[in-house]
């Protein structure tokens, strides 16, 4: 496993990245607890906090897939630069909103969501230019890796500026964490040498199905929008899992364990991913989707019949395994077989699926388990996702591979920006 990661830092630009990622990655849990935490200080209710930190969080996921695409059409350095701008302004009226009332916060958190500059979508796109194919596999291994490593981290690091700042300062610290981590981006390479990538449409035209496609983006894409789809069931059973936890939890007379189990999914999670990218495991994704799919829909339902700390602690953990493979395996995937033109925004998209998976799972399996149940029915929720996860995987995803060779069929000059370049200079 070591070698395969030194060999990954070895190639020019994995490390720069990777500090980019870590910079931003850090800023998403350490903002939603330190929003939550200034908007109870100031607003003193916890529905109108509720309130602040949904309209942050549905702002960014419906918002992401616009950033995407702007990227992917006008270049990564342009976009990045005004997304920097605004993001900077949103903070300071978020922070001066902190005196004013509640619409004015929400108002302004809706705000920063939307203005929410799509690196973690860029350095996803950039992962295939910066190593070679046969790295690719280890590289969003370690990319997952961060992020669980950033979402153990970042709530242990909010209470900690919470002794020398107050909860609208640590607020303030999150954004400096992606302003940072997006001006780090502006000055890598790739990024710089960015330029504009004009729709080959915008001079020919427009048959309405083609429009409409072009619309739709990579979702028109039915490789890709199965691929979307899985990660939306694969955070489904996630969210149903951190309500499972805290009925377990709950249920044993210990809710503050919940944290405790919380911990070693991530644990588990970090271990399984990098387990995943260290080596070629010669399994076709279609049954790697299958496979982890059901394994994981089998450890749900033994989870609905667990009894004691320890067991459940255990078990956790071994779901934690196949979670971060599985949410290895599809950025991989969509790297691999995703419309080459839609190279940033699909990443969008599949962060805004599996937002929206996640709210889905807490909330349904919150709805079925009531304040006298115990984690059975949070866990059968997951394990029934996970199933349909597996069948949905077995029946409807075909993966497709890019035209590489003259015999196929070329794409247009907004497939690939270095071609259309190439065209416009000659």
């Amino acid at each position: 496993m070591v070698t395969s990661y030194r060999r990954l830092l070895s190639h020019s630009g994995v490390p720069y990245l990777l500090v980019v990622a870590l910079t931003v990655k850090l800023s998403t849990p350490v903002l939603s607890l330190a929003l939550l935490l200034a908007a109870l200080d100031r607003l003193g209710s916890y529905t109108a906090a509720g309130f602040v930190l949904t309209g942050h969080a549905l702002a960014l996921a419906m918002s992401a897939p616009l950033g995407g695409r702007l990227v992917d059409r006008h270049g990564r350095r342009r976009v990045l630069t005004v997304y920097l701008a605004a993001h900077a302004v949103s903070y300071g009226l978020l922070l001066m909103a902190h005196q004013a009332g509640s619409a004015a916060m929400v108002g302004t958190a809706v705000l920063l969501g939307a203005s929410t500059p799509p690196v973690t979508a860029v350095v996803r796109g950039l992962w295939p230019e910066v190593v070679p194919p046969d790295a690719v596999q280890a590289a969003y291994a370690v990319d997952n890796a961060v992020n669980e490593v950033m979402f153990i981290v970042g709530p242990l690091l909010v209470p900690l500026l919470m002794l020398r700042m107050p909860a609208s300062g640590v607020v303030a610290a999150a954004g400096a964490f992606l302003l940072v981590g997006t001006a780090f981006l502006l000055l890598f390479p790739a990024v710089r040498a960015s330029a504009s990538v004009r729709s080959a449409s915008a001079s020919s035209p427009q048959i309405p199905g083609r429009r409409l496609s072009r619309l739709a983006g990579p979702l028109a894409h039915r490789p890709t929008l199965v691929l979307l789809v899985l990660a939306a069931f694969g955070t489904f059973s996630f969210g149903s899992l951190r309500i499972a936890t805290v009925a377990a939890a709950t249920a044993l007379n210990s809710p503050s364990a919940a944290g405790v189990l919380m911990g070693l999914l991530s644990v588990g999670a970090l271990i399984g991913a990098l387990g995943y990218g260290a080596r070629d495991w010669g399994v076709p994704a279609k049954l790697l989707l299958i496979g982890l799919s059901l394994a994981d829909s089998a450890s749900m339902l033994a989870g609905a019949h667990v009894s004691g700390f320890l067991a459940l602690a255990v078990l956790i953990t071994a779901i934690g395994l196949l979670t971060g493979p599985r949410d290895a395996v599809h950025p991989a995937l969509l790297a691999e077989h995703a419309p080459a033109r839609y190279r940033t925004e699909v990443f969008a998209w599949l962060n805004t699926f599996m937002w929206t998976g996640y709210g889905l799972g807490t909330a349904v399996a919150g709805r079925l388990t009531g304040p006298d149940n115990d984690a059975s029915p949070a866990f059968l929720t997951a394990a029934v996702v996970s199933m349909l996860a597996a069948l949905v995987a077995g029946l409807a995803y075909r993966p497709t591979t890019r035209p590489t060779t003259a015999a196929s069929t070329p794409p247009d000059d907004h497939d690939d920006p270095d071609r259309a370049r190439a065209n416009r200079s000659a």
